[in-house]
């Protein structure tokens, strides 16, 4: 049943095809050309014609003289294959051309030898090499100028997700300090004012607020350092990359439940600062996929210092997913996360490469210059 629906659409778009080219003015317009200029070959040696009502036609028969000296035929022809090639493409210069020749074999073969065949029959071809290179040339120029809109496309719309981002975690952040932090310390100014002693001189109540500040205070410290950290951590600053990467690791561990762990091989050196930042950064968001969307049970980040380069491998033993042909098509599945790696290597001048299927887990390969 499947193969015949495919066989019967087929058909149906054949005849969608056929209709739009048979409709279309400029089809009948190449045929009535092309005919004329059969009629007019085979209306040789037109001498007749060039006086009275034909006289305009003298410049064609000088053509004609100019052909029958060279032992050729059908220059004329080059118009309604040029025609065609504009309106039709390749294809239709093709088709303009077969009967181009068709009509003219019988007359080369009346007058003129086998090798005078041949000569026409290249001369004739000729002309249909040289529109078919060039409508070749027009259409790669148009699947280029396609190929960039769709770049330019998809690069708008990473571009407008990046902007929503941003200011969702902007919103994020607004709503966090002002839930928590902002609430928290209102009501530590609150419990403040309950610290004066009343009248009968009730101290358990004051120290039980003193101890209700302090816990509270100390909460809003964490909850501002945590802000903090994700904005920027201090420990990528203080210590440097690879302890700022098993702080990551340890903070996966609590929060996720998932076994991850981190194997640092070669030796340990300080990288440029933007690396530094954009490597804790895409290991921040490779950790953020896998707890997110990869159901994995177990996370490994194999990070290598080798002599020019370093060398990241990120992998987990989740679900996997089928890596689209075309990276850019990340764009339009949401998986903005891998777009953000991709760009960040690119600043650096890294190679970035993603190995996944489904059902096996995914691996993130990553090397940038030292």
């Amino acid at each position: 049943m499947k193969v015949a629906d495919g066989k019967r659409m087929l058909g149906i778009f054949q005849l969608k095809t056929r209709g739009r080219i048979v409709n279309n003015p400029h089809f009948w317009a190449i045929i009535v050309v092309t005919l004329a200029l059969v009629f007019l070959y085979q209306a040789w040696p037109w001498r007749a014609w060039t006086v009275g009502p034909f006289s305009w036609l003298s410049p064609l028969y000088d053509l004609v003289l100019i052909e029958l000296r060279g032992h050729i035929v059908g220059i004329l022809f080059l118009v309604p294959i040029i025609y065609a090639a504009i309106v039709f493409s390749w294809q239709g210069a093709l088709f303009t051309f077969l009967m181009s020749l068709i009509g003219v074999l019988p007359i080369i073969a009346d007058i003129w030898s086998t090798s005078s065949l041949i000569t026409n029959i290249i001369l004739l071809l000729l002309p249909f090499l040289i529109v078919s290179i060039i409508t070749f040339e027009l259409e790669w120029r148009r699947k280029e100028r396609k190929t960039f809109a769709e770049r330019e496309a998809e690069r708008r719309v990473y571009i407008s997700k990046i902007l929503e981002s941003q200011e969702s975690e902007r919103l994020r952040i607004a709503q966090e300090l002002h839930d928590d932090t902002i609430q928290t310390l209102l009501v530590i100014a609150n419990r403040a004012q309950n610290l004066i002693p009343s009248s009968d001189g009730n101290m358990t109540e004051a120290k039980r607020n003193a101890d209700w500040i302090r816990d509270a205070t100390l909460q809003a410290v964490e909850d501002v350092r945590r802000t903090s950290l994700n904005l920027r951590p201090s420990i990528l600053d203080d210590l440097g990359l690879v302890p700022a990467l098993r702080w990551l690791v340890d903070r996966m561990n609590k929060e996720s439940g998932i076994n991850t762990r981190i194997l640092v091989n070669g030796v340990k050196r300080k990288l440029s600062p933007q690396a530094e930042v954009t490597i804790f950064r895409i290991t921040q968001e490779a950790l953020n996929n896998i707890k997110h969307h990869s159901k994995a049970k177990e996370a490994v980040i194999d990070l290598e210092f080798a002599t020019e380069c370093l060398k990241m491998k990120i992998e987990d033993d989740g679900q996997g997913f089928r890596p689209p042909e075309k990276f850019e098509r990340l764009i339009t599945r949401g998986k903005l996360g891998l777009i953000g790696i991709q760009q960040r290597i690119d600043l650096l001048g890294g190679t970035f490469q993603i190995r996944s299927r489904l059902g096996e887990g995914t691996s993130l390969l990553i090397e940038v210059k030292c």
